[in-house]
């Protein structure tokens, strides 16, 4: 699953929303409060300075950073991949730890 930390009103966070429906992707969106302190918070958290910001859910504790909207559309052939792959999603985890050493 997809999982995005939005902002409402946010041009980009729509685009990617967007994309994610058009192409049937499960996805969960997390609207951040539109405060300074609040986009600070998710900014340090998760080591990203702009929004949306995308990661992939591997198992309830494990998610890997995709990154903007620029970059999950980069990525989107491998979220495409990904959804309509028979490959475990601790397979794709392990993989992706692999190539990322």
């Amino acid at each position: 699953m997809i999982v995005l930390y939005v902002l409402e009103g946010c041009p980009y966070c729509e685009k990617a929303l967007r994309i994610l429906n058009e192409n049937n992707i499960k996805h969960k969106k997390i609207v951040v409060e539109n405060t300074e302190k609040s986009k600070q918070y998710y900014k340090e958290m998760n080591r990203m300075n702009s929004f949306p910001q995308i990661f992939l859910q591997i198992d309830k504790t494990q998610y890997i950073k995709i990154g903007g909207c620029d970059d999950f559309i980069e990525n989107l052939s491998i979220c495409n991949g990904i959804k309509n792959s028979d490959v475990s999603m601790d397979t794709i985890y392990y993989m992706y730890q692999m190539l990322n050493k």
